[in-house]
């Protein structure tokens, strides 16, 4: 992620992880850092990383995008979406 950031021209501020079966708030946390304009782009490695069923992995990418008006950038975008590579 850090080579492709670079690669791209962005810099990575911060790294945030939510845990399963575990309460976390790295959602929350993100939406703070992209409406205080610390971030306007999200990069995730996958998709998978906004839940488990393709819709609800498209659902929070729309969302997340709506919401804020960051560009969420997919790192490996077949991974996880149930897509076809």
């Amino acid at each position: 992620m850090a080579a492709f950031a670079s690669l791209e021209g962005f810099v990575i501020t911060r790294v945030l992880v939510d845990k399963f079966f575990e309460h976390t708030t790295a959602f929350t946390e993100l939406l703070a850092a992209i409406d205080e304009g610390e971030a306007s782009h999200v990069l995730v490695p996958a998709l998978h990383h906004f839940g488990y069923s393709e819709g609800v992995q498209l659902a929070m990418k729309d969302l997340l995008e709506a919401r804020t008006g960051a560009r969420v950038l997919v790192l490996f975008p077949q991974q996880g979406t149930g897509a076809a590579p």
